[in-house]
């Protein structure tokens, strides 16, 4: 229950009031009382979508959301998946109530969630929800030129650490948009770079397309990616550390989450490159650390270091330098680490024949204010990185 409030907490950084809510099963009261989902100032008509995945099927079945067209325990509702994974949502059209007997503590050992749509969710039938319970295959490319948002719920407690999520094998065109965001959608639009990953990628230069994506992971327990023209990625439950990684090319972007209540260590990323190339590298970085913390992103080779290190917001901050060096390293000070979560997502941009890519021995660059300002051409190798 802590690691969920604190996860709420932290998502008012990306959510402004919503009539949409994301309810734990351990804080609904027990011994036959009526929890009235209208106390959560949501209002008929909504779905219901339910993901429990590590929770006791016997406990699941002693729980009930009475409707006015009947009563439906949550171990239906839990199983009430189309073939492609996606939750049907359970719509309700009439004030509503969840109640079980069991006991409030009974409920308070649940790990689940029931989320509740808006209804204007409720009538988009580009709205999507999916549980995070097996491998799967998103496919949205066949969709067309639509927009479509995708809310993921993770409830497991099987991988390490809890309720994390690897995605993979992510193909997208160049007339795309992805963009993902932590917590759940809300029904007016996102803030301006709010974001924790895009593609195309928002840079301190410019938004730059990448073909390929790496392979990361998310430790949430709602996430949704918004996308134009779709984007097909494999999803499943578990953890995939990016520390001592190599990426897989030449121009690449990746991602990196701290999550909560896990202590903070330095993550290092070799980085792949061809030194006959000149090329840029950068990163945003946003979330949230007690008073006084850091992260810090930096790009090295040698005695040659490039780093910026900044408090982490809600919106991203980007930063790049002109060079692609050997590594890339992240981390983070921070008087109470644990109680930090922070989103990098990086870039790594070979572009055309240049004099080297790696800065000269011994230089350093630290940012505290103000920018390196360079050129480089990337991606189409028409760029003009100013």
């Amino acid at each position: 229950m802590k690691i969920f409030t604190v996860f709420l907490t932290l998502s008012a950084l990306f959510l402004v009031g919503s009539a949409q809510q994301l309810q734990p099963l351990s804080s609904f009261k027990g011994m036959s009382v009526h929890n009235e989902f209208s106390d959560f100032k949501v209002y008929p008509p909504y779905n219901i979508y339910v993901s429990a995945h590590s929770d006791a099927t016997s406990a699941l079945q002693q729980i009930s959301v009475v409707t006015e067209s009947g009563t439906k325990t949550l171990f239906e509702l839990k199983q009430n998946l189309q073939a492609s994974g996606e939750i049907t949502g359970y719509p309700v059209l009439k004030p509503a109530y969840l109640t079980t007997t069991l006991s409030d503590n009974d409920l308070k050992r649940l790990n689940g969630v029931i989320y509740i749509s808006s209804s204007k969710q409720y009538a988009d039938n580009t709205f999507h929800v999916y549980g995070v319970s097996k491998s799967q295959n998103i496919n949205l490319q066949a969709l067309g030129k639509v927009d479509t948002t995708i809310l993921f719920l993770n409830t497991n407690m099987g991988t390490n650490p809890y309720k994390s999520t690897i995605i993979s094998q992510w193909k997208q065109d160049s007339t795309a948009l992805a963009y993902l965001y932590a917590g759940f959608p809300q029904d007016t639009a996102e803030g301006k770079n709010t974001q924790i990953f895009s593609n195309p990628m928002h840079t301190d230069k410019a938004d730059l397309y990448f073909a390929n994506v790496e392979k990361f992971s998310l430790t949430l327990v709602a996430f949704y990616l918004k996308t134009y023209r779709g984007v097909n990625f494999r999803i499943e439950p578990g953890y995939s550390s990016i520390d001592s990684s190599t990426t897989t090319d030449v121009t690449t972007t990746g991602f990196y989450m701290k999550p909560l209540e896990k202590d903070d260590s330095t993550i290092t990323v070799n980085i792949k490159r061809d030194t006959r190339f000149s090329g840029a590298s950068g990163a945003n970085v946003i979330g949230n650390l007690t008073t006084g913390g850091m992260v810090t992103v930096g790009f090295y080779e040698g005695a040659s270091k490039y780093e910026d290190s900044a408090a982490p917001n809600p919106f991203c901050s980007p930063w790049s330098i002109p060079y692609i060096l050997q590594n890339m390293k992240i981390w983070s000070t921070s008087s109470n680490p644990k109680n930090g979560q922070y989103f990098v997502q990086y870039f790594i941009a070979q572009g055309a024949i240049g004099s080297g890519t790696t800065s000269r021995p011994g230089q350093t660059t630290t940012r505290s204010s103000g920018t390196v300002q360079f050129f480089v051409s990337v991606a189409s190798l028409m760029i003009l990185w100013l």
